[in-house]
């Protein structure tokens, strides 16, 4: 197909408010699962303009088509009252469940027309990955558009940091004559990623207050794209699971599931900045928060913001900051987390035990399910904790000074061995997952090896003193490693 079949294709296309495209004869809607092929098959034929303009307009039309699903059922939502009265519970939202369906199919006819399904949900897949970007660097290249072909390698990279390919043709590009760093650009970066990177780049700069305007912000469009990402779950069904004719609490049981999971799984996706994953993205954010914010002799919001993180982290590094704060502020009531993070904290820990629930009493294996517990038939829990019950106060009784000066040593001694290992004991009634690291002296500045490390001074002046992942002096370190779920 040439570049002039795509242009009149264009040209008797009507563009309703869903971003569909219907041709003049009006026998068939073209969407971005249309594009996408189109454009593949231009890839194959070689027609490398016509393979980047059917991908770019593959990429438009699905955007459009999230908005378009998102902007229906926030608006089905919000229209449908919901119902109140306890008497007739079970009925009664039986009647809102249809009224909201009933309110989505007029929406999406509006929207879609008679095109209201995904036809493939493999396209929707590759869609999301960015698959179009894997052939736009190949057809920008060989039209000669080498800052083109690299961003779109790049973007596809940072969504498939081990594709080996894409790897290898970034590092070809790279070699290339009329090549720069600065071609290096996401194009689908999110909002809140870039106000991320912004923040990150204040951080480094020591600019605290912009650093804490970036990452407030970043954390308020996280949670936005997190409520976007929820939304687009709501079809997210995996129809490979149901066999036969269940029962239909069997059947919504296993299609809750999957629309959780999903929506449970959003934020792991966002915490994906610029191809790196971040950890808990939530916890991410209050990392840098608690320190622009100390720096800023704001203590207050420093304390809160180390509560907010430990609600979703209990890194022992940012415990040893609340321990730090807590001496120098001497207000236990400042480590109060805010009401908003304890409100999506409750949320997030009532889907894991759901899903927990689900992922073990529903596991069939040799053909028999697991056998019945009492928590079977048990309400699921609403119980929260969101107190932090560690027990600083015992990490001054960890060692004596002549502990330390055993810790001191030139050289290994069994005294030494012996007292680590007693060491290792102490430690691990606060952590029990810990262990033994290292034993080192140094004036240079040194940083633990482990992500949760756990550091302690066995210099004279400030014995069993708790410090952070950097130091300098004669230390003992000792890793928490937790279990994983």
């Amino acid at each position: 197909m040439t570049l002039l079949l795509f242009s009149i294709i264009l040209i008797f296309c009507l563009l309703p408010r869903g971003g569909y495209c219907q041709q003049a004869s009006g026998e068939k809607r073209i969407t971005f699962e249309d594009y996408y092929q189109f454009g593949k098959n231009e890839y194959t034929d070689k027609n490398w303009p016509d393979c980047v303009a059917f991908m770019k307009r593959a990429i438009d039309d699905f955007k459009q088509y999230q908005d378009d699903t998102v902007s229906c059922r926030k608006k089905c939502n919000r229209q449908v009252k919901t119902a109140t009265s306890s008497e007739f519970l079970k009925v009664l939202k039986f009647h809102e469940t249809s009224e909201i369906a009933l309110c989505l199919l007029r929406c999406r006819k509006d929207m879609f027309g008679d095109h209201q399904t995904v036809r493939k949900m493999s396209t929707y897949h590759d869609m999301e990955e960015r698959k179009p970007y894997q052939y736009m660097h190949i057809c920008y290249y060989h039209q000669g558009e080498l800052a083109l072909a690299v961003q779109s390698a790049y973007t596809f990279l940072v969504a498939n940091p081990d594709d080996k390919d894409i790897m290898q043709s970034l590092n070809w590009y790279m070699e290339r004559d009329g090549y720069s760093d600065e071609m290096l650009i996401d194009m689908e970066r999110k909002d809140h990623e870039a106000k991320f990177m912004n923040g990150v780049a204040a951080y480094d700069e020591q600019d605290w207050g912009r650093c804490v305007h970036e990452f407030e912000s970043a954390l308020e469009k996280s949670m936005i794209q997190d409520e976007k990402c929820r939304i687009l779950c709501q079809d997210k069904i995996d129809w490979s699971v149901v066999n036969g004719n269940p029962e239909i609490d069997i059947l919504l049981a296993s299609m809750r599931a999957n629309v959780l999971r999903c929506e449970h799984n959003c934020l792991y996706k966002l915490a994906r900045i610029n191809g790196f994953y971040v950890g808990n993205l939530i916890a991410a954010h209050f990392e840098y928060l608690h320190f622009c914010h100390f720096k800023l002799q704001r203590g207050a919001e420093a304390a809160q913001a180390v509560a907010n993180y430990l609600l979703f982290d209990d890194n022992p590094l940012m415990k040893r900051n609340k321990y730090f704060y807590g001496k120098q502020y001497k207000k236990p009531e400042l480590f109060t987390p805010s009401p908003e993070m304890v409100q999506i904290y409750e949320k997030r820990e009532l889907e894991s035990r759901y899903l927990s629930f689900m992922e073990t009493r529903f596991v069939i294996k040799d053909g028999e399910l697991p056998p019945e517990q009492a928590d079977d038939h048990n309400p699921l829990s609403t119980d929260f904790h969101v107190e932090d019950n560690f027990q600083y106060s015992e990490i001054q009784n960890l060692m004596t000074s002549s502990e330390c000066k055993i810790l001191r040593a030139e050289f290994e001694t069994t005294e030494r061995d012996a007292f680590v290992k007693e060491l290792e004991r102490r430690v691990k009634n606060l952590w029990p997952n810990s262990k033994f690291s290292s034993v080192s002296c140094g004036k240079h500045v040194r940083e633990a090896k482990c992500k949760r490390a756990i550091v302690f001074s066995s210099e004279p002046n400030d014995c069993g003193e708790w410090l952070g992942k950097w130091f300098t002096g004669c230390v003992v370190v000792f890793c928490d490693e937790p279990e994983e779920l």
